[in-house]
Formats: C-alpha cells, sequence, structure tokens
C-alpha cells in the first residue's frame, strides 16, 4: 500500500526531478517507509511506500525488472501473488525479490495487459515499457485504490490524490460546479469521472489504459464487467451455503497474506464481525479488533463490539470520537485528507478508528461491501417487494405478506420507508402513523439559477440484470453508494499510513453474489441471510441474530446544538451566503428549525459547512473568494 505520481511532458521536454518530489511529499502519509523517483526524459514516476510484504529495501519503488526493460510505481495489493509467481516461475520467469510489486511486472510479460484479469486485488499502477516506450495503467475491479488524472494539451500528470497535481498545478483549482450540484443535492459521489476539479478525473475502475509515448495516444480497454447470465453459469451450485462459506474463507486467508501484523476494525455489526470471528475460530488466530464508541444510544454499538471481543477473545481497542478535543478541527483534516467536502460526518468516526490504531498494526480488515452485494440496507426490500408483485403467482404473493408482517413486528418504526404502493392497501390500518423526518425542499434551499444545473448523473442500465431487486443491488455497488465509501476508507485509513483489506469484494464473492436468487440474500425479516447461516458457527448468537443497523455513524443533529460548536459552524453557514449557491432565508429557517428541535436537516447543513470548510482551506486566495457564476 503506498502512493504514487507521475507526469508526461508532451513536448517532449525533459521532467525535472523536483517536480516529482513536490508530488509526493505531499502523500507522505500513504508512504513513509521509502521513496523513489525515476526520470526518462520526458516522462517521470514517482513513489511512497508503506511497507507490507517484503520489507527490505529490494521492495522500494519505482521497481524495475531483472532485465530493466520494466519500471512500475503500484498502490495496492495483489494477494494472490504467491499462485502467480508460481506459474509464472513454471514458464520460466525470473524474480529478484518476494514483493507482489514483481509479480505485476513478470504477469505483463507473460500475458500482457491481460494481466489484470488474473489478479485478485486492489490496486491502481502505472507500467512503463522502456524499450517501446510505452505505459500501462491500471485500476483494480471495484476502484478501491485511487488514481487520478489530469490531462491537457502539454502534459498527462497523474497520482494517488488530488493534491500532489494541484502542488504542481495550482491553476487548477478550479472547482467543478456540476459536482458542487451533487453534492449539496445528496447525490452519491465518485459515481463517475468527475472530482470536485473541474479537469482532474477519476481514472475509471476495472480500466487498463495504454499510453504510446510517441504520438501521446491513450486506449482504454475495460477488463471485467458484471454479467449475470456468465456468473450463473460459472458459480452456479446446488450448495450455495457451502460454496459462500468457503469462498468467504478464502478470501480472508489471501488477505492475511503480509509480514506485519493484520488486524481488523470492530464495529459490532454482522460484517466485520463474522471476518474477525473467521480468522479467530478457522484461522486460529488473536487479533487486535478497533471500534468507535459514542455515548448516544442511536449510535452506540457497545453491547455488541464487547459480545464479539468476548467470542472470539480478541485484544480490544475503543476509540470515542465524541471526546476529541475539537470536532470542527477533525472535519478541517478529514476535508484535507479527502481532497474534497465529505458527504456527511459519517466518515469522522472511521477516520477516528484509523487515528486511534497507532502504531499496533499496519494492516486492517474491514467488512465494507457486504450490505451491497447481499441486500444489507432496508429500502433493498421496496425493491425486492415490487419483483413479487410483478410476478403475481401465489407464493410471491405469500412472501410479500410474510415480508410486510414482519417488517410491522420488527421494525415499525421504519415502515415509512416503504413505498406504499407497493404495499396491499388492507395492510395500511394495521400501521401506526408516525411523522416522517420532514427536508426542505432543494429547490427552495438552493437558488433557482444553482436548482438548474444539469447533475449529470445517469446510470448506466446493465442488460444482463432483469429484476428491480438486483438492479437496486447493483446501483448501490457501481454507482450510488460503495464507490463513495471505498473513497472514505482508503482516504481515512492512508491518512494513518494504514492499510485496509476488505475480503467480501473479493472479485470472486461479487461474482457468485450476482448467481444468487434474492431469497438467499433477504428472507423475511432477515438481510444479508446468506452470511447468516453459512457462518453461524462463527459468530454469537447475539450478533447473528442482531437486526438493527447503524452503519459508521456520527451525531452531528446533536454537534450542531452542541455549545463547543455551535457558533463555529453558524460561522461557516453564514460565510457559505456569499457564494450564490443558497437561499439565505431558507437556511436560515433550516438552521433555527434545528436547533429548536423542530425538524433535523442536519444532512444539509453539514454539506453545507464542510463545502464552505473545503472554499475557504483549498480554493479560496487572498484576494479572490471564489462564488458561483450563473450560466447565461
Amino acid at each position: 500500500m503506498c502512493g504514487i505520481a507521475g507526469m508526461i511532458d508532451k513536448h517532449n521536454g525533459k521532467i525535472d526531478r523536483v517536480t516529482i518530489r513536490r508530488m509526493t511529499d505531499r502523500i507522505v502519509h500513504r508512504g513513509p517507509d521509502a521513496e523513489g523517483i525515476y526520470i526518462d526524459g520526458n516522462i517521470g514516476m514517482g513513489h511512497r511506500r508503506l511497507s507490507i510484504l517484503d520489507l527490505s529495501d529490494a521492495g522500494t519503488q519505482p521497481m524495475f525488472s531483472h532485465d530493466n526493460r520494466y519500471c512500475i510505481v503500484f498502490n495496492g495489493e495483489i494477494y494472490n501473488y504467491r499462485e502467480l509467481k508460481k506459474v509464472l516461475c513454471a514458464a520460466g520467469a525470473v524474480f529478484k525479490t518476494n514483493t507482489d510489486t514483481e509479480v505485476i511486472l513478470e504477469a505483463y510479460r507473460r500475458w500482457g495487459i491481460g494481466c489484470t484479469a488474473r489478479f485478485n486485488g486492489m490496486w491502481s499502477f502505472v507500467l512503463y515499457d522502456t524499450l517501446e516506450r510505452k505505459l500501462f495503467f491500471s485500476r483494480d475491479r471495484f476502484g478501491v485504490k485511487p488514481l487520478y488524472i489530469l490531462e491537457n494539451e502539454d502534459v498527462l500528470c497523474f497520482a494517488s490524490e488530488i493534491k500532489c497535481i494541484t502542488e504542481v498545478f495550482p491553476d487548477e483549482k478550479d472547482p467543478d460546479v456540476i459536482q458542487i450540484r451533487r453534492y449539496l443535492y445528496g447525490i452519491q459521489e465518485d459515481m463517475d469521472e468527475r472530482t470536485f476539479y473541474k479537469n482532474i478525473k477519476n481514472f475509471p475502475k476495472c480500466h487498463n489504459m495504454l499510453y504510446t509515448l510517441k504520438n501521446n495516444k491513450t486506449r482504454y480497454i475495460k477488463y471485467w464487467d458484471i454479467n449475470v447470465p456468465k456468473f450463473q453459469e460459472k458459480w452456479g451450485t446446488r450448495h450455495p451455503y457451502k460454496v459462500f462459506r468457503k469462498l468467504l474463507e478464502d478470501a480472508i486467508r489471501l488477505r492475511l497474506r503480509a509480514d506485519v501484523e493484520v488486524g481488523a476494525s470492530l464495529s459490532g455489526g454482522l460484517d466485520s464481525s463474522t471476518i474477525v470471528g473467521i480468522v479467530s475460530k478457522k484461522y486460529k488466530k488473536q487479533m487486535h479488533t478497533f471500534s468507535s464508541i459514542y455515548k448516544e444510544e442511536d449510535c452506540n454499538e457497545k453491547e455488541y463490539i464487547d459480545c464479539m471481543r468476548g467470542y472470539v477473545n480478541a485484544i480490544g481497542h475503543n476509540i470515542y470520537p465524541d471526546q476529541e478535543p475539537d470536532f470542527i478541527e477533525g472535519i478541517k483534516n478529514l476535508i484535507y485528507f479527502h481532497d474534497g467536502p465529505c458527504r456527511s460526518a459519517s466518515p469522522y468516526s472511521g477516520y477516528c478508528v484509523y487515528r486511534g490504531v497507532g502504531k499496533r498494526v499496519k494492516v486492517l480488515l474491514d467488512g465494507q461491501g457486504a450490505d451491497e452485494l447481499f441486500g444489507g440496507y432496508l429500502f433493498f426490500y421496496d425493491d425486492l417487494m415490487a419483483d413479487l408483485l410483478k410476478q403475481g403467482t401465489l407464493a410471491a404473493k405469500i412472501r410479500l405478506l410474510q415480508i410486510v408482517v414482519e417488517f410491522l413486528i420488527y421494525w415499525p418504526e421504519g415502515f415509512e420507508r416503504i413505498r406504499k404502493d407497493l404495499l396491499p392497501w388492507g395492510l395500511r390500518k394495521f400501521h401506526k402513523e408516525k411523522l416522517p423526518r420532514i427536508r426542505m425542499p432543494y429547490e427552495r434551499l438552493f437558488c433557482k439559477a444553482f436548482h438548474r444545473v444539469n447533475p449529470e448523473n445517469e446510470i448506466t442500465f446493465n442488460p444482463t440484470i432483469t429484476s428491480l431487486f438486483d438492479r437496486a443491488l447493483n446501483d448501490r455497488l457501481e454507482y450510488e453508494m460503495l464507490p463513495r465509501i471505498l473513497h472514505d476508507v482508503d482516504r481515512n485509513s492512508m491518512a494513518y499510513s494504514l492499510e485496509v483489506r476488505l475480503p467480501f469484494l473479493d472479485y470472486r464473492l461479487v461474482e457468485f453474489s450476482y448467481s444468487l436468487q434474492s431469497n438467499y440474500k433477504i428472507r423475511g425479516a432477515w438481510t444479508k441471510y446468506i452470511i447468516r447461516k453459512s457462518c453461524k458457527k462463527y459468530l454469537p448468537r447475539k450478533i447473528r441474530r442482531r437486526r438493527n443497523k447503524m452503519g459508521f455513524p456520527a451525531p452531528f443533529n446533536k454537534w450542531v446544538v452542541d455549545e463547543r460548536y455551535r457558533e463555529r459552524i453558524k460561522k461557516y453557514l453564514c460565510s457559505f451566503k456569499k457564494r450564490g449557491i443558497v437561499n439565505d432565508k431558507m437556511l436560515d429557517q433550516c438552521y433555527e428549525e434545528q436547533i429548536r428541535g423542530q425538524n433535523d436537516y442536519s444532512d444539509e447543513l453539514f454539506r453545507i459547512m464542510a463545502l464552505e470548510i473545503w472554499l475557504q482551506n483549498e480554493i479560496d486566495t487572498e484576494t479572490t473568494h471564489w462564488n458561483y457564476a450563473a450560466p447565461s
């Protein structure tokens, strides 16, 4: 796990070593253990290393192949590198290190750009063929590892973080109004190439790119895609519970490979607890676990965390984000590492957990991805019930009735979330009406000109996915939720030089999940049913049968009225009024109703505050303050 940066001068000007050093100096947090720079005329590549495999100097990057033809800067891990190395050695490959980085070099020599289809891991890398003067860019299937690109007529610049690029191209600190529009309206980020900087783009996940130096031509190739019939043919089985358990166990086995100690994040939920349980019971390892604890009842998961720790005899470490000396200063730091404002206060919990790890471990396992793959959110019930109504069979109606009744029993407070047009009218009499959270209509909160900005957030339709339920899962996995979660996990952990590995995003598990019918994911009032049933022996009953879900909470609705922060938050909101985006009166109304406890606008207020912090700290200059200019 590391940080990479580099530049190509399209006019064959020599790249300055000092320029590459300036870029890599901005990401020392991603790799404090070693550094390296390589210059070859009009191309420069830099690297910061976080040593995880082969801790010797042999693992320093940029790394060259044994014959010095290929050079690479690599961020991430190839978990199955030992298996690939064995195949490559049998074919005559020569190795001089014990790193996964060198496996990429030799895999490219053997299989060309098709090598990435064989990788099980998370990565972004740039590989340079010094003989043919070509570069090979690649990013992992789900975009776990970041890679940003700035390309214009003069240069192509790449880096693990945007701040590397703006360090040497400060004029590129030009905010993207479309991304700001998406952000303020609560649309998920990292869903496509857009960033908060107009000309700096996300390199697309599950893509390779070839760049030819002699003519400055680029060619993108998508090497993996979701294809339901293909996955059903590949993974279809009469024993789904057994296959799932074996796949998850193996995904964890691969992610335990390290020459440093591996710990785990533990929220007390099903996903992280399952990982900790398998490591302890299957692989007989006692782990350091790290957990976020809040005193607020609706955010406190301590009873479940303690239950799981006791069950596996884990070495537990609690972190208390609401006891931090200054929440707002923490958010400022968070925004710096994220290269933009966060969508909610939730990432602050993860940020505090990773900070609390200290030097105890260098690698953490985490449960991200399971909710999007196996139906872990209550809103997935909408699409599941729509599918059942569409079927129209007696069996489907019985299953629908079972879902409604069990939902009323176990989540009466969440019943308002279900679309009423999906429910039989006769069941409404059993529902005790509850006032929903009222949101300020965005067309009233923001000025009319800004409201008309096209968010351009179209989701690509996958023709191989036919059911509404599966489409909803896929949208969250590819566009609406997981990309931003992965962004948060990477930036939060790397801020403290930690590598986070995600077993549920092993591509084999993802493919297997698409081969399953919906009743293996949601069954009655049980979400993620296949995890609960398959991994029963690894979990205490209290965790396995837990139905309430908190995610990674942060009580900003409490902090906004806290006397320690109240006036400072109000000051940021007032400053934002000068940006030409918000309706001043409506913002004041939202704030006052929040303070008086009449309504909950904490999400909207947080986004406005965070955006203002980012604009002040990263975009504004001593003489110029950014304002929205409505298109003519």
